[in-house]
């Protein structure tokens, strides 16, 4: 038998082979069995002895990895490494019964290999993938829309309490807005990358933390926790806006990764114990002085 003639029986069962999507070829038992010069009746008893009397064929097979329950379902399409081995087999192994056609076969394949084979005849191509998104990095909104959504939020505050805002936090929100500006004026004149921000503020606006006034994780104790556990992140001191007075808070370098990071630490830290006071109070963090103003 020539190469020409095997082309021939390529092209005849041409329409018995499928690849999918991802590049895994499969043909039927009859084309398989084509391949090899045996009947294809024959190919399939010897596979579906597999489960209880295993042919030559299926002992071969599954001493090659295939196991006896995958054999058997060989009957709706054999995957292209099962038609490579069943073709070694019948050119090499299968004793009396072994093919020169099969010897052909199993020659051509060598070269590229069966699934490559099956892609060419199919015209299979490897699909192009899409680059991922790269999801976007959240930003907080411009100082002029956070000043404005403010504004809109005291006033929306008063209608509702009738004018009558707890004067604590009125004030607080007066900070708040004095800072905004005064950060958003300093970025103004000085155009820089830098960020320096206090604890809360960093807990609050780059963290989603909410930092409560009182109780056992109090603004004041979070301040003392990173001054006292993590002294080396910074000892900056700005005058910033605090309940109406001006006074000096800590701030930090939240520009820096290394700082940031050790930010994140500190707070994480912080309102995962217990009782913070407890833990400043072991450490001798109020031995000598009372907590510093943070912000």
């Amino acid at each position: 038998m020539s190469q020409i003639e095997i082309a021939q029986i390529i092209e005849q069962i041409k329409q018995e082979i499928t690849v999918d999507s991802n590049g895994h070829g499969k043909a039927s038992i009859r084309a398989t069995a084509r391949l090899a010069d045996v009947q294809d009746s024959s190919l399939r008893r010897a596979l579906l002895s597999a489960a209880l009397e295993p042919s030559a064929l299926a002992q071969s097979l599954i001493q090659q990895g295939f196991s006896p329950a995958a054999l058997e379902t060989w009957n709706e399409g054999i995957p292209d490494m099962g038609v490579a081995a069943v073709i070694e087999y019948y050119a090499f192994d299968a004793g009396r019964h072994c093919k020169q056609q099969a010897r052909l076969v199993c020659k051509a394949f060598n070269r590229i290999g069966v699934r490559a084979w099956m892609q060419d005849i199919m015209g299979w191509t490897k699909p192009t993938t899409q680059p991922q998104e790269q999801p976007s990095t959240p930003a907080l909104p411009p100082v002029e829309q956070r000043l404005h959504t403010l504004v809109l939020a005291m006033k929306t505050l008063a209608e509702l309490t009738g004018g009558r805002l707890n004067p604590y936090m009125e004030q607080q929100f007066k900070d708040y807005a004095g800072n905004l500006l005064a950060e958003h004026n300093r970025k103004l004149l000085t155009p820089s990358e830098e960020r320096w921000l206090g604890v809360v503020n960093f807990a609050e606006s780059e963290l989603g933390k909410k930092v409560p006034l009182s109780g056992a994780h109090y603004r004041g104790h979070l301040g003392t926790w990173v001054r006292t556990f993590y002294p080396h992140l910074g000892d900056r001191q700005e005058t910033r806006l605090v309940n109406g007075v001006q006074q000096p808070i800590y701030v930090y370098a939240c520009h820096e990764p290394a700082v940031a990071a050790g930010l994140t630490k500190a707070v994480e830290e912080f309102f995962a114990h217990p009782s913070p006071s407890a833990a400043l109070k072991q450490a001798g963090a109020f031995a000598s002085k009372k907590a510093v103003v943070t912000a």
